[in-house]
């Protein structure tokens, strides 16, 4: 541009010339305009929810007592979700369940209709996490009916694709629990048997009592005895006893002393046999407890995998848009009026001002 030119020139120049560059921006305008009512109107509809926390699929703890659970998840918990959420396999539900090949135009017998179809839905399907850590899942299409059932399809498809998880990892606990609780009832079973097979080789019916019983009479036969030899200290310095009476006395010390001497060989077979069985005993009922524990748990891991596990908390439902998103038409002619505006007169100014140069 010229030194000499002024702002002053530059503002007679565009009143001089205003007719052409009002009529070049009118028709870009209306061209505009027009190309923009010829596109379709684009709804969108929005559901609202949060990731649950995985603290609500735990079972609760034997015993009683009770846990502070966290309600809705952290920062892994919401990537969960959004991984799935953006995932191929929800895509391909949505795309299976709502024909959108053929809504979309898409030959789905074409080498790269997988790929179209994918381009064309990240375009319109957005699932991302809000500025209060909710995660909001987004549609948009020319029909306002079928985005809201879309919204609403995708955001229970990630739940049931959640839920599957979820139910997958209460399976595999369940099934190792399971494992657990078979084999212990096994081991259980053995103890049992062996406990059974001990008291029925020695005749152990009752170990207290049967200890007590022996006990007592060991002790009795102890004391008759030595009653007995007593006796004979006694009478042998008595004249006038019979010969029989003393030899039958000896014969019941003698008696006494065999007896005895069974007693105390029963007594030391019973006090192993009932130290084995004991043993046995104890093993059988610390396993029972760990058993019952056992069993708790998996009767908890069952009634979990029956019930439907939380894994969102649903905030909003998608509706029903009652007003178009996109396009917004009077932007774009207002943007492209200002810009047709700014141009015409920044060429026109350019056109005047090479007027000016001697190009020779």
């Amino acid at each position: 541009m010229d030194q000499k030119t002024t702002l002053v020139d530059i503002i007679k120049l565009i009143y001089k010339r205003r007719k052409k560059i009002l009529i070049a921006t009118f028709f870009v305008s209306i061209i505009t305009a027009i190309v923009m009512l010829m596109m379709p109107n684009y709804y969108k509809a929005i559901t609202t929810f949060y990731a649950a926390s995985t603290d609500l699929i735990k079972p609760d703890p034997i015993g009683g007592s009770t846990i502070q659970k966290k309600y809705y998840g952290n920062k892994d918990d919401i990537d969960r979700v959004l991984t799935v959420a953006n995932s191929g396999v929800i895509k391909k539900k949505l795309v299976d369940k709502f024909n959108l090949y053929t809504h979309y135009d898409i030959d789905s017998t074409e080498e790269l209709s997988e790929f179209k179809i994918n381009k064309k839905l990240s375009k319109l399907f957005v699932v991302k996490k809000n500025e209060r850590d909710a995660i909001e899942l987004s549609i948009e299409d020319t029909d306002k009916m079928l985005v809201a059932n879309i919204a609403n399809s995708a955001r229970d498809m990630i739940k049931d694709e959640l839920s599957g998880i979820v139910k997958a990892i209460q399976k595999s606990q369940m099934d190792s629990y399971s494992k657990k609780v078979e084999s212990k009832n096994k081991r259980l079973k053995i103890l049992i048997d062996s406990i059974r097979n001990v008291k029925n080789k020695y005749s152990i019916f009752d170990i207290e009592t049967q200890g007590e019983s022996l006990a007592q009479e060991i002790t009795q036969t102890k004391g008759n005895l030595a009653f007995m030899q007593s006796k004979l200290r006694l009478i042998k310095n008595i004249r006038g006893i019979k010969r029989d009476s003393v030899n039958l006395l000896r014969a019941n010390i003698a008696g006494n002393i065999s007896k005895l001497h069974d007693l105390d060989s029963l007594a030391l077979v019973f006090n192993s046999a009932s130290m084995n069985v004991g043993m046995l005993v104890n093993q059988k009922n610390q396993l029972a407890k760990q058993l019952a524990i056992d069993n708790v748990k998996l009767n908890q891991l069952k009634s979990m995998l029956d019930a439907d596990p939380k894994v969102l908390h649903i905030v909003e439902q998608a509706k029903v848009p009652l007003r178009k998103f996109r396009p917004k038409r009077s932007l774009y002619v207002l943007g492209a009026f200002i810009l047709t505006l700014l141009f015409s007169i920044l060429l026109v100014v350019v056109i005047e001002e090479n007027k000016k140069i001697d190009w020779n």
